[in-house]
């Protein structure tokens, strides 16, 4: 697609830039859909930095060396539209190769901030450009850093006074994840989470925030001082700051995965994992033999009553009934409406399942598709006033131990990614009965009021969706109290599951653990001047990725080699630790085990677009549990995402409504303008396809290969091309959602006899072998109608497309273009021109654009 514009377009400082780099070091601009801007409103670079002009660039994914060289050169000499950009850090998606540029004259301030530290800019610059869903700017915050476990502090966890807390619509019972930044001084950051405290301790303390040394991102490098009136050292800073609040802990739950269940017990995978598999599919079947979705919109991720979040502000708990929330997506309306059965057979409704549910079909086969509670990781913590005095503890609960609002008595508490099955950490559930003598014992006191054990229980414990662990324990599969989220595995779901994990007991006395944890070595410190390197170097692509060895290690345990899933554990924690630490993957035991082991058989599915493209069957070990679950699985499955009616057999759908011949001709014209654009998409998006599927083949045949430098090139082949095939496929869901945009914006005019329109045009698709996804688009609420009246079900409104301010036209050579409304900074109004498509066939088109009337 390309743009051009009419008139001078607004260029508002604070929508970010979103730019590309291709292999050859050629920089363009990247396209955006509409309404889908991102900007720096809720991060807290836009707050500490008004005017700053921000560039998100993306990378190619997979590059060779020369141009890995090609594209760093670029980086160093970024200018666009007139601007200099500057490098000062990665997205929260760097392993996904997306990189924040500023402009030239704000980098040497952001680069004091992280004390010209390449390491600490590429890991920590996120602090400032975190998605924030409240800020604060408060015009002097009175924050002490003290160290780890001091005053109830813990790894990178913190506290907040709670008026503050009030102050930001957070309740008291939420474990809360900020990010802070002073804007003067010596302008630090911090990032974890907090947890509230009195303003009667604040007050005492003389402070707003107590922080732990290992939240300040970088480390701090002024000394330490005596504070008198927190009785002991650390640092006090004050001054203008902006804090901002990304998330906080609430009921929430997590799908099962393949590295999960993979370490299950063979009892545990025979009697719990495989039966839950079932029932999933089975309540899948049922759409299509009984007519209950049900279990289809569940596994597509909306349940059959719409629900909504009032967890941000409580004030919406008033205003729900005058919310506009009961909206649907066409697809999910249509099946809530029939109760015939027969609505899921409609070509495209099928056809948009099939490929809907191409991953997710996936992950239930290779994870028998259950849920799991989640939970924000929370320390054990504890800072309250009593009598006048501050009484503090951390890490007190013993180490074997959690708590939660779990009714089971024990669980596995897993971090991912899954290291290994030392990664599920068994502990048992406290009972109030059982932790309110070691509560009080650890404030050092014999005995305390009621009421204050039940502000520590409600408030500071026993929080919403928080799952709490000692912070010795949490370091075993790698986590800390910055807002890790977690999840469960509870003894009463799954009893052989826990007991099998209780069973073998990982928590051995410290000096015998073997658990991976963290590699805590001296942090890499590169020279300024190789910023850009070390940004390079952050990429997740490549063969020692972790996303790579994760898959060998999974493959290691499918063919049943222990030993080298044990050593990939180690190297996938070096993965983990690479750029932080300083430490790297030991490449030759990587390329060793990867010329040893094959793929396990179901990975290669893992990015399928379309249920019937998973194979009835895969030849697999006896050793791959994985490969076994899926083979049991699919069979129950079966063919019935390929059992499709014609699309002539629902052409009876829509009666009792008039249109005339120049109506029926104008529809037959709109199907073929939609029939052509779509053959046209898909057959730029073949040859993508034949690529991938050639280098894949040379890739499975070179794999084994004793020469490193083939073995090499097959690889980076297969991964450019299978790049170029998902970014063509961005390109492709580009191309048909402005087709979709102008059926919108075409039925959208159709403002009188609506139904009338959906007639004619559903009894022309009806006379062809499509599959009605031009009906589906362009009259999704009189379809939905129309099931429901023939079915005798309930219509469901249907959510719209997001739109702008404009239309489609088209010009003498049948192109059309996507004509968007704007203000310029003069205050008149111009227009901006995206190119959708061109139509080719043989008809004249009949209308120049598709202006809505007022």
């Amino acid at each position: 697609m390309t743009t051009n514009t009419t008139q001078p377009v607004a260029e508002d400082w604070k929508v970010i830039l979103e730019l590309e780099i291709d292999a050859a070091g050629a920089v363009s601009r990247k396209e955006v859909r509409n309404g889908r801007e991102d900007t720096v409103d809720d991060k807290l670079i836009g707050r500490l930095y008004p005017g700053i002009r921000v560039a998100r660039v993306t990378l190619p994914e997979y590059m060779s060396a020369y141009e890995e060289a090609e594209v760093e050169k670029r980086m160093k000499t970024l200018v666009f539209d007139g601007i200099s950009y500057k490098l000062v850090g990665v997205s929260g998606s760097a392993k996904q190769t997306r990189f924040y540029f500023v402009d030239a004259a704000h980098q040497p301030l952001i680069a004091k901030r992280y004390q010209r530290w390449p390491e600490a800019m590429v890991t920590y610059f996120s602090i400032l450009t975190s998605d924030c869903r409240m800020i604060l700017e408060e015009p002097d915050l009175r924050v002490a850093v003290v160290k780890d476990h001091v005053l109830g502090t813990n790894d990178c966890r913190g506290w907040l006074r709670k008026s503050l807390y009030r102050k930001a619509g957070l309740l008291p019972v939420w474990f809360t994840q900020f990010r802070m930044a002073y804007l003067e001084g010596d302008k630090l950051q911090f990032k974890g989470a907090v947890k509230p405290f009195s303003d009667q301790a604040a007050d005492i303390l003389e402070v707003d925030m107590i922080l732990p040394e290992s939240a300040c991102k970088p480390e701090l490098k002024d000394p330490v001082r005596l504070l008198p009136k927190l009785r002991t050292s650390g640092r006090l800073y004050s001054g203008p700051a902006v804090l901002g609040f990304r998330q906080w802990s609430e009921s929430s739950e997590f799908s099962s995965s393949a590295s999960l269940v993979e370490n299950a017990s063979l009892e545990s995978f025979e009697t719990e994992i495989k039966v839950d598999g079932i029932e999933n599919i089975r309540s899948i079947r049922k759409a299509f033999d009984e007519g209950d979705y049900s279990g289809l919109l569940n596994l597509l991720g909306r349940p059959d009553s719409p629900t909504i979040d009032t967890s941000f502000n409580p004030a919406l708990l008033e205003e729900t009934e005058k919310m506009d929330i009961d909206v649907w997506d066409p697809v999910d309306a249509v099946l809530l409406a029939d109760k015939s059965g027969f609505a899921i057979r409609f070509p495209y409704v099928l056809n948009y399942l099939n490929r809907k549910f191409g991953r997710k079909i996936y992950r239930l086969l290779v994870s028998a598709g259950f849920s799991l509670p989640s939970f924000a990781l929370v320390d054990d913590g504890i800072l309250v006033e009593h009598e006048g005095k501050i009484l503090s503890a951390s890490d007190w609960i013993p180490r074997d131990a959690a708590l939660n609002h779990l009714e089971a008595e024990k669980s596995l508490c897993v971090r991912y990614p899954v290291r290994s099955d030392r990664d599920l950490l068994p502990v048992r559930h406290l009972s109030d009965a059982e932790l309110i003598p070691m509560l009080t014992q650890a404030l050092g006191r014999k005995e305390l009021p009621d009421s204050l054990i039940h502000f520590i229980l409600t408030r500071q414990l026993r929080m919403e969706g928080a799952y709490v662990l000692h912070s010795e324990t949490a370091k075993l599969n790698g986590g800390d109290f910055d807002f890790d989220t977690i999840c469960a595995i509870p003894s009463d779901k799954f009893p052989k599951f826990v007991e099998g994990r209780f069973a073998v007991g990982c928590q051995d006395k410290p000096e015998e653990k073997k658990n991976t944890t963290k590699n805590k070595a001296k942090k890499a410190h590169a020279i300024w001047w190789n910023l850009e390197h070390v940004a390079m170097n952050a990429r997740g692509s490549g063969r020692y990725s972790i996303g790579s060895i994760t898959n060998l290690k999974t493959s290691c345990l499918a063919a049943g080699k222990i030993d080298e899933f044990n050593e990939l554990a180690d190297q996938l924690q070096n993965a983990l630790d690479a750029l932080k630490w300083g430490v790297k993957v030991d490449e030759e035991v990587v390329d060793r085990i990867r010329a040893e082991v094959s793929d396990a058989p179901w990975l290669q599915y893992k990015n399928v677009t379309r249920v019937t493209d998973l194979p009835d069957h895969l030849d697999v070990a006896g050793t791959d549990k994985v490969g076994r679950l899926y083979n049991y699985l699919r069979k129950e499955l079966g063919d019935v995402f390929e059992d499709k009616r014609n699309i002539e057999d629902f052409r009876g759908l829509f009666e009792g409504n008039t249109y005339t011949q120049s109506m029926f001709e104008e529809c037959q014209l709109v199907n073929s303008i939609y029939g052509d654009v779509v053959h046209q998409i898909l057959d730029e998006a073949k040859p993508f396809k034949d690529e991938l599927e050639t280098a894949q083949a040379q890739w499975n045949d070179m794999r084994t290969s004793e020469d490193r430098k083939l073995r090499t090139l097959a690889w980076e082949a297969r991964n450019k091309a299978q790049a170029a095939y998902w970014k063509n496929e961005e390109y492709s869901k580009a191309r048909f959602q402005g087709l979709h945009l102008w059926l919108h914006y075409w039925a959208q005019g159709k403002v009188e006899n609506r139904h009338g329109w959906a007639q004619a045009l559903n009894t022309v698709i009806s006379n062809g072998d499509g599959t009605g996804a031009v009906l589906f688009h362009a009259f999704p609420q009189e379809i939905v109608d129309a099931f429901a009246e023939q079915t005798g079900g309930e219509s469901m409104p249907v959510r719209l497309p997001q739109v702008v301010d404009g239309f489609v036209q088209f010009d003498d050579q049948q192109r059309a273009f996507l004509v968007e409304r704007i203000e310029n900074p003069d205050g008149s109004m111009g227009e901006k021109r995206l190119f959708l498509w061109q139509y080719t066939g043989p008809r004249s088109l009949v209308f120049e654009d598709t202006r809505i009337p007022q």
